[in-house]
């Protein structure tokens, strides 16, 4: 087991691997609406690293930048885009809504850095592209007002949701001949405090499971669930190798997790606290007691969502090699 890709398939495969994999993510505000920046700074943060997978850090609004929304973009390291004016401002918007080509604009931007990025790594480290669901898009596309939508324009929002779903199928669709090992399905409101679990199923669950088909063919597939309460047994029988949720903040720690599922869990490091001020030591300790928690052995240490941008990636630097050692 040489290589991380070799790591990796033996761990979704069954076997314990050694050294503990781990693997973190990050975005790069001010590269990564460029392919040739991005491919850099995504190619240097793996080999400075030794990632047991890549996961590709798009930019956060790039699966709804062509369709027309109003982006504030960042001026600094420390910045992400904020959308100013969303380009579904009413119910009737979702009806106007057409399937855009992932030739073009932001998805054929990400499309070609992924093939940089496959073919720089290909064979030693699974790159994964990052892929919402239809219902994460519909959200980054009409904020709160989704919610008006879901109680009261239902017609309306499938609507919208069905051409999302297919923009993405079509993305993903492209990802898999690029030649991707996976990918990182987000799910952004599988949770309970912002919608309850009935809605789910009606308004995301299919239209994920569509997506999540379309990259059938991949053998790293991930699940992100984020959110305070996420809906983990709901989303568990997704046909994914790996999910990802915010262990150290919710209810459903790693070990709880285990007893739900045997898919490979990823987390254990808490990014927004332990990582961002904590010291070394109390990194380590982290790290060791989150594989403590998982006796089966088939554990990624990760963050619970994408490292803030404060930090300094020295810290990174200094876990990976920590956990190296344990």
């Amino acid at each position: 087991m040489n290589t991380a890709v070799e790591r990796m398939q033996h761990l979704v495969g069954g076997d314990r691997v050694s050294p503990q994999p781990i693997s973190m993510w990050k975005h790069f505000p001010m590269a990564d609406r460029d392919t040739e920046r991005l491919t850099k700074r995504v190619g240097d943060f793996q080999n400075t690293n030794g990632w047991d997978f890549l996961k590709i850090p798009y930019n956060g609004l790039y699966s709804i930048e062509d369709w027309g929304s109003n982006i504030a973009w960042p001026t600094g390291d420390l910045e992400v885009g904020t959308v100013v004016e969303p380009s579904i401002r009413s119910p009737e918007d979702w009806a106007r809504l057409e399937v855009v080509s992932v030739d073009a604009g932001a998805l054929g931007r990400e499309l070609a850095t992924t093939g940089r990025l496959v073919e720089r790594f290909s064979g030693t480290v699974p790159v994964i592209g990052t892929v919402f669901s239809p219902l994460t898009t519909a959200i980054k596309m009409t904020g709160e007002a989704i919610f008006d939508h879901i109680t009261s324009d239902a017609p309306l929002l499938h609507r919208g949701l069905e051409v999302i779903t297919a923009t993405t199928v079509n993305f993903v669709r492209a990802l898999v001949v690029l030649g991707v090992d996976g990918i990182f399905f987000a799910t952004q409101l599988a949770t309970r405090d912002r919608l309850d679990v009935a809605a789910y199923h009606e308004f995301g669950r299919g239209y994920d499971l569509e997506v999540l088909a379309a990259a059938e063919a991949l053998w790293f597939n991930m699940l992100h669930i984020h959110g305070a309460q996420p809906m983990f047994q709901e989303l568990e029988h997704y046909p994914v190798a790996a999910i990802n949720w915010h262990d150290r903040i919710t209810s459903v720690s790693l070990r709880d997790a285990r007893t739900m599922t045997d898919k490979i869990l990823i987390g254990g490091i808490d990014e927004n606290d332990t990582l961002a001020t904590g010291s070394d030591a109390a990194i380590e300790a982290e790290a060791r007691e989150a594989v403590s928690q998982d006796p089966d052995g088939r554990l990624i240490l990760g963050p619970g969502c994408v490292v803030p941008l404060a930090v300094d990636e020295r810290r990174l630097t200094s876990l990976s090699r920590a956990v190296a050692a344990l």
